[in-house]
């Protein structure tokens, strides 16, 4: 932050509306939280920013997302701010620490981050019991194959394939995803086996291949078995994970499928599981903010517990259909 412009922070009511700012997205959001009103919010936060000559937001369409200068601030208003709760959740009068402070319920918004299937197909169901026992929590469920940034303050909380690696990003592993080649049973009628990748592109103008568009493949890395003989040609392309597994389910043709999704319809058959197969690991990842915000540490402490037993049980037995 600038040192030229003097520092006026004696009123806590800017400091808190910016805190609520950062942690809502919105000034209508703040508002609520609060109590306020937005035309209040805002004007807390115009005039933060002018004893401070310094921008800490960037509007963007529907969300305000904080600065450099205005993360740097957040860190030192949320400590204050924790520390004001538990200074009035944590003491009973008495001086002494109040065991039942804990007890007090958990309010606020914590934003969520992770890629299509799991954002569709399993997170919804795995989070409703967490909203349904604490009314006052509100979730954002960010649907996105594309990483939100923890560090800008983009989500609270992301579940991602792949372990970051900055310094102020708490992890844990959860497990792990397997990814193969399915296609509907009926699909298969009148054809021999599948035995290599070059078996099926001799088949593609029946079992049409499903892939991505602009998502670069890497071949190399999903096969165990030799490469085709020809490049991979997709005849259907989408980035969308979901809708290639619907084009799969759909009896389009042969494409990727997670495979404790796909061991739940009877119709999908693996195919060439001895060569194409997929092991993703699971990582529920977090900013720093993590040790000192209650919400945050509900959320993840439910999404800890919750997706590791679904992913053991949706995990590959081992035993793989054939076409």
């Amino acid at each position: 932050m600038s040192t030229s412009v003097p520092r006026d922070l004696s009123d806590w009511n800017l400091l808190r509306s910016f805190v609520a700012v950062v942690d809502t997205g919105t000034l209508t959001g703040a508002g609520e939280r609060l109590g306020s009103t937005q035309p209040s919010v805002g004007r807390h936060i115009r005039a933060l920013e002018k004893a401070l000559g310094e921008t800490l937001f960037v509007r963007l369409p529907g969300r305000l997302t904080p600065t450099a200068q205005g993360l740097a601030l957040y860190e030192v208003a949320a400590r204050m701010r924790d520390a004001a709760r538990e200074i009035t959740q944590g003491l009973d009068g008495t001086g002494e620490a109040n065991p039942d402070a804990g007890a007090a319920p958990v309010s606020g918004t914590v934003r969520i981050t992770t890629g299509e299937v799991l954002g569709v197909k399993v997170l919804p169901a795995l989070l409703a019991p967490l909203l349904h026992r604490h009314p006052q929590l509100e979730l954002e469920l960010v649907v996105s194959n594309t990483t939100e940034n923890l560090r800008r303050r983009e989500a609270d909380i992301a579940v991602r394939f792949y372990r970051p690696t900055q310094d102020d990003v708490i992890t844990s592993h959860l497990g792990q995803v397997e990814i193969g080649l399915y296609v509907r049973r009926d699909r298969l009628a009148g054809h021999a086996p599948l035995a290599t990748l070059d078996d099926a592109m001799r088949l593609a103008d029946q079992l049409p291949p499903i892939g991505y568009d602009q998502v670069p493949v890497d071949l190399a890395g999903l096969l165990r078995g030799p490469p085709p003989s020809r490049p991979l040609q997709f005849r259907l392309r989408t980035d969308a994970i979901l809708a290639q597994h619907a084009a799969v389910e759909a009896g389009l043709g042969v494409g990727n499928h997670w495979v404790g999704l796909a061991r739940q319809q009877p119709e999908l058959v693996r195919v060439l599981a001895d060569q194409v197969a997929v092991k993703l690991d699971v990582w529920l990842c977090a900013h720093d903010e993590l040790r000192r915000s209650r919400r945050m540490r509900l959320v993840w402490d439910h999404v800890a517990a919750m997706l590791p037993p679904w992913l053991a049980q949706h995990a590959d037995s081992g035993v793989a259909a054939s076409g």
